[in-house]
């Protein structure tokens, strides 16, 4: 299947395919950036693509499979946020799971490690007691905004990290 083929056979089902993906997230911004996903993995998939006459189931199936993992990195994400946030674990409901909580925390101190020592303050006085923000910016002798905006700024941070992580 050429290039131009597979360009052509994401133009001609895009519209439903937008639909299925706006259908499940709800948000039009989302559904084009999964469906941009869609396109890549139809790119990378070319070269070995046998769709024996079923174009269309092809496509739907990858689009499923991108919504599927973008559910799997939001799910990730939450429980990240919920850790870092209660310093209370993850609750998962597979056997393993105390390991992958471990594995979840490792990868959550890691990614605070890499932040810049500004936000890093941020997060680990949150993470530590019981302080608000207001407290926060007290201890650090910074503005509420900028506490807020390096909070915000390092959950985004923290958040890309534990993108790839499942």
């Amino acid at each position: 299947m050429a290039m131009i083929a597979a360009g052509q056979l994401l133009a001609e089902h895009e519209p439903a395919l937008r639909n299925f993906l706006g259908a499940r997230c709800r948000d039009e911004d989302l559904a084009a950036e999964l469906l941009q996903e869609v396109a890549a993995r139809l790119v990378i998939a070319t070269p070995r693509l046998s769709l024996n006459g079923n174009a269309r189931g092809y496509l739907f199936r990858i689009a499923a499979n991108v919504w599927h993992d973008h559910l799997r990195r939001e799910l990730v994400r939450r429980r990240a946020a919920v850790a870092l946030e209660s310093g209370e674990p993850a609750l998962a409901d597979a056997a393993d799971a105390r390991l992958l909580e471990r594995e979840l925390r490792t990868a959550v101190r890691n990614a605070v490690r890499a932040l810049p020592a500004v936000q890093r303050d941020v997060v680990e006085l949150r993470q530590q007691g019981s302080l608000t923000f207001q407290e926060i910016a007290d201890r650090l002798g910074r503005p509420l905004g900028t506490v807020l905006t390096q909070m915000r700024a390092a959950l985004a941070r923290i958040s890309t990290a534990l993108e790839n992580y499942r």
